[in-house]
């Protein structure tokens, strides 16, 4: 797409008056949104796009009702993907049900015909990656094993599988990545001939990268960062840094004061997506294949995180921890985070006179594990990645004797 933006007087980048109106014009029709664009939208002359203030994810949240009631007007189809939350409150996200894939391959393109795809991201449960990937693979014409994730244990034979049928080619988080190359490492076999690795999800981990590089050297690395909110926004290949993305035509992103803000500008783009927050941290750099205005991803910027790739907040999990009767307080501890095993432990400070240890873990652990939106599905591929203890005292930080919800231990 182009003509969708223009140099304002500062040499900024930014969005053409007559691209972005309908857009604030559409946020302003949301009945959830009305209060916060209402004004902007009734000016004489379109706002510049930096008058217009952030939006937050909990405000997009809010904007459900009007946004389905939107997409069932359109003569387009449309999916509903989640992006965390509880389950009886997920975060919902529209989508068109071609995903954008068409508009996504006029700029990256890693498949080719004669390439057979093992599609390891999970499907179902409103996660999207699955099915982005199949329809990526179907539209760039290579055919496609949606296989979803494996158990450790079966890893072996689905990697004779992955071999018998040809496969030239892999997607999945970089945690599944360094998943299948750790098994390879460990039973000193070869891993398929994979010549290209699709990534999405989270960042990709020093170790993944590390496996990459002693047992498929010659795979290429192909990755797209965005959200479900906004969907793609950038992308990178084998000639990038692997946290630098090349942001789509149709996505405008801006930083402020470090925090990346995303405009999706998409004529068919369903969620308002005007200067959203998407909750990360990001620089604009030169990339490594030579091209200028890229993004470098930096971090995360919100309360949320990324665990067995998913997307969770602290704060949710410990209120479902706190609804079991018996529990006086919570705290969450992280070990070996970020790496292919780390592990969560939910600590429990029992009320005076509260069932046995053991019983009062196994009803918080499951409370959290079914209650806690998609986390209890990722959990189960690796049930060693999340505990739950009993204990008599929380960690107290030594200088300020405050006790953290989140602490970080090795």
């Amino acid at each position: 797409m182009t003509g969708t933006t223009e140099v304002d007087r500062k040499g900024t980048r930014t969005i053409a008056p007559a691209v972005l109106e309908p857009i604030l014009h559409r946020a302003a029709s949301l009945p959830a949104l009305r209060e916060k664009y209402r004004a902007l939208a009734a000016a004489l002359a379109v706002p510049a796009l930096t008058d217009l203030p952030p939006l937050t994810k909990d405000e997009l949240n809010t904007a459900l009702d009007g946004i389905l009631e939107h997409a069932r007007r359109q003569s387009f189809g449309s999916y509903v993907y989640g992006s965390g939350g509880t389950t009886s409150a997920p975060k919902l996200s529209l989508i068109p049900s071609d995903m954008f894939v068409p508009d996504i391959v006029r700029h990256w393109r890693p498949l080719a015909p004669d390439d057979v795809l093992v599609n390891m991201n999970n499907p179902g449960r409103l996660w999207s990656s699955h099915n982005f990937f199949n329809a990526l693979a179907d539209h760039l014409g290579a055919v496609t094993i949606p296989l979803g994730a494996v158990d450790h244990e079966q890893l072996g034979e689905w990697l004779d599988f992955a071999e018998r049928v040809g496969a030239t080619a892999m997607d999945g988080t970089p945690t599944h990545i360094a998943h299948l190359l750790e098994y390879c490492a460990q039973t000193g076999r070869q891993p398929p001939p994979l010549g290209k690795l699709l990534w999405t999800g989270e960042p990709f981990s020093a170790r993944a990268a590390d496996l990459v590089a002693r047992l498929l050297p010659e795979a290429g690395t192909y990755g797209v960062y965005g959200s479900t909110e906004t969907w793609v926004i950038g992308h990178n290949g084998p000639a990038c840094q692997r946290d630098v993305f090349h942001p789509l035509s149709y996505q405008h992103v801006e930083l402020v004061d470090g925090l990346v803000l995303v405009t999706n500008t998409h004529p068919r783009c369903l969620n308002p997506i005007l200067r959203y927050r998407v909750g990360d941290r990001g620089e604009f750099v030169t990339c490594s294949c030579g091209q200028r205005d890229a993004l470098r991803v930096l971090g995360r910027d919100d309360p949320q995180l990324k665990f067995v790739s998913v997307l969770v907040t602290p704060g949710e999990i410990a209120g479902v921890a706190l609804a079991e009767p018996g529990v006086r307080d919570v705290q969450i501890a992280l070990f070996r985070y970020g790496t292919p095993t780390e592990q969560m432990q939910v600590r429990v400070l029992p009320d005076p006179g509260a069932a046995p240890a053991d019983e009062l873990r196994d009803r918080v652990r499951r409370r959290v594990l079914s209650s806690v939106y998609r986390l209890g599905y990722a959990v189960s591929s690796a049930p060693e990645s999340f505990d739950v203890q009993v204990v008599e005292a929380l960690a107290v930080n030594p200088r300020t004797y405050k006790t953290p919800l989140l602490v970080e231990e090795a």
